[in-house]
């Protein structure tokens, strides 16, 4: 394809090469039966900045440029509409709405508020720019990080409102939200200081300047100064726009109260029962006691401390102000509304086993709603058991949820409806699983006043973040597997999932490490004629973001796609194997052996937004395979039967602290104590 069409040049950031049977690609192709002589593609292997875009823009001669990323989406008609804008009128620059997930099938339904500004991408991609007025702006401002180019271009050319076309780009990724944004280490201003009172700008850089925060956290060190973060406060008033920051990023929030008012050291982060959790900035000498040490972010002038400490209720500020409600004044009773919640479309986690316990152990409490999709295929079967249901996120689950007194869910979502959310209520976090990594940063950003643990090693880590709210009393599946234990029936594989793949074809997923390994096991001769020969069966549990690749993998007579939950196939299994999944902990948890085989050990964590906490060798329950025909040895001379001191061992350490019997009742005298 020529390059230096005259209309249009799209440039596609793709380090490890564009894949040419991507819905990415096809789509960008498709559009050249009308433009083939208006418009190119350009494919770099250069991650992009402000460097690679300024010389990019030099040397190009179309009219527009267009930045993408190979794992982003585009929706059909985004091209063909982006192109007929284009060629009407010379624009600074036409934009499609922008998503962080899936591109909805009508974009015109999408509300464009002050919400979608706040949550919307503020980087490059997507975005049509005039090149020349591009090129111009980077002879101007080329210090800047990629991540706030966008917002300097608009910033500069004076665009309050940017034309707007009924079509989508999608980021296909909330990786940035999670782990934020890291600027170049060349980089020491995040925007020029241009005036302007668009509130829609401002809100971008808000949105820009917390997501940087949040990438402090993990870096540890900014070659941003703390005086051009509280000018950039004070220079766009962001402080009156630092609301729409509260439910997500609730931590950086705190962050951000600090650097606007530096004599404040302390921000309330979470209210609870007795005594509230704050974030605390203090100098060293106003540290005592009640202080709980969390970060050292090294800035130019000084290393800024932030911890966390538990102070009395009786010191929140406005808590006797006329209109505050306080949703802690009602003591929890056999009258209270409680709502426990799995996965909005499967249950059969802890929030369903420990709900069952509950209602049939606490008769008395007659208010107990579980919260679930109508359409998800456990509905139907929680109706038969009995469980009162309602419908996940719908009107009745927000009045239930403005008038209950405690909700208890093994998944963390950010409800929030006429003033109360998770900041300011009860709420119990069972987990989903045991915590294997690293996610402190994760953890210290959210709400919880019980955070489950399961044994000491984990109960020790979290508590480290969350010294109060941590119980170490085993998550409730736990209690109900080791009652509900059958005889073996079949061998279990339950690997994890890549980040790395969610945006690949199925031609690209196919060629793939993961799929070769796993697939290689599934297909191995000797395995299979190890499984006929003892009349057994090899069940394969997909991870669920692997579950729509399921027709890639070779299944057989004697290896199955598992169709059972996960309690169902672990309470049957002879011995559990995975890559790095921390549900065959589960096994371990009830006596079942278990191992790992992990082939990509050496660089697995390079492409995870975590590090592990666990050295599986020395550390894990069960031993680690790095080749196939390792763990297929270990399998096919049935060692796995043998009993191993060692590993029982470190299953006593793991797991110390957790009574089988006694899981679901610690959990709930807790709760009640609220």
């Amino acid at each position: 394809m020529p390059a230096g069409a005259n209309l249009l040049t799209v440039i596609v950031e793709s380090p490890n090469g564009l894949d040419k049977e991507s819905e990415l690609y096809r789509r960008l192709v498709s559009a050249h039966l009308f433009w083939e002589d208006r418009y190119s593609i350009e494919i770099v292997e250069d991650l992009l900045n402000t460097t690679t875009i300024k010389a990019l823009c030099s040397r190009i001669n179309s009219k527009y440029i267009v930045f993408m990323k190979d794992t982003h989406r585009i929706s059909l008609e985004y091209m063909p509409t982006l192109l007929e804008t284009l060629d009407e009128k010379t624009e600074y620059l036409v934009e499609p709405k922008i998503y962080m997930g899936e591109v909805p099938a009508l974009t015109s339904r999408t509300k464009i508020d002050n919400n979608y500004f706040y949550n919307r991408d503020t980087d490059v991609f997507g975005i049509a720019y005039n090149t020349k007025r591009l090129a111009e702006l980077l002879e101007i401002v080329s210090d800047l990080d990629r991540s706030s180019l966008y917002i300097t271009y608009r910033l500069y050319w004076s665009i309050n409102s940017a034309p707007r076309i009924d079509t989508g780009y999608s980021v296909s990724s909330v990786t940035k939200v999670a782990i934020g944004i890291v600027p170049e280490q060349t980089i020491d201003r995040m925007v020029p200081l241009i005036s302007t009172t668009c509130q829609e700008l401002r809100l971008y850089i808000l949105r820009l300047l917390i997501l940087s925060l949040r990438g402090l956290r993990g870096s540890k060190k900014s070659t941003l100064s703390i005086g051009h973060i509280r000018e950039l406060i004070r220079f766009f008033g962001l402080e009156e726009l630092s609301s729409f920051a509260e439910a997500l990023n609730p931590f950086e929030l705190g962050m951000f109260n600090w650097f606007a008012d530096p004599n404040n050291s302390r921000y309330l982060f979470k209210q609870l029962t007795e005594r509230d959790a704050y974030l605390e900035f203090p100098s060293e000498e106003e540290r005592d006691e009640s202080y709980y040490h969390l970060y050292s972010i090294e800035f130019p002038e000084q290393t800024v401390e932030i911890g966390r400490s538990y102070l009395s209720k009786e010191l929140r500020v406005g808590r006797e102000r006329p209109g505050s409600y306080d949703f802690y004044s009602r003591p929890i009773r056999p009258n209270s509304t409680i709502i426990f919640y799995d996965r909005p479309m499967q249950a059969d986690d802890n929030a369903e086993h420990l709900y069952d316990y509950f209602t049939k152990n606490y008769p008395e409490y007659n208010n107990v709603y579980f919260a679930l999709n109508k359409k998800s295929p456990d509905w139907e079967r929680l109706e038969e058991k009995g469980f009162k249901l309602i419908p996940f996120f719908s009107d009745e689950f927000y009045e239930k949820f403005l008038i209950s007194d405690l909700v208890v869910a093994s998944q963390i979502y950010n409800i929030s409806y006429r003033g109360k959310t998770l900041q300011n209520s009860r709420f119990v976090y069972l987990q989903h699983g045991i915590q294997l990594n690293d996610m402190t940063d994760w953890i210290l950003s959210k709400h919880f006043d019980i955070f489950v643990a399961t044994g000491k090693i984990e109960a020790d880590y979290l508590s480290k973040l969350a010294a109060v709210e941590t119980l170490n009393s085993g998550i409730p599946r736990l209690e109900t597997l080791a009652q509900n234990m059958k005889d073996p029936e079949h061998l279990l594989f339950m690997p994890t999932w890549r980040f790395n793949l969610q945006t690949a074809t199925t031609e690209s997923f196919i060629e793939s490490d993961y799929f070769k390994s796993i697939n290689g096991i599934m297909t191995n001769p000797k395995l299979l004629e190890y499984l006929e020969k003892h009349d057994k069966k090899l069940l394969v549990q997909l991870h669920p973001n692997t579950e729509r690749r399921a027709d890639c993998f070779e299944f057989s007579e004697r290896v199955v796609l598992s169709d059972l939950s996960y309690s169902e196939a672990i309470a049957s299994a002879e011995m559990v194997f995975t890559d790095y999944s921390s549900v065959v902990l589960d096994a371990a948890f009830v006596g079942i052996p278990i191992a790992y085989y992990q082939w990509d050990l050496d660089d697995f964590f390079e492409e995870q937004p975590y590090e592990s906490r666990l050295d599986y060798e020395k550390d894990g329950l069960g031993p680690v395979f790095k080749h196939s025909e390792d763990i297929l040895n270990y399998i096919l001379n049935e060692t796995y039967l043998q009993p191993s001191e060692e590993y029982e061992r470190r299953r006593a350490v793991f797991f110390e602290g957790v009574s089988v019997d006694r899981i679901s009742s610690t959990i709930i005298e807790r709760m009640l104590e609220l």
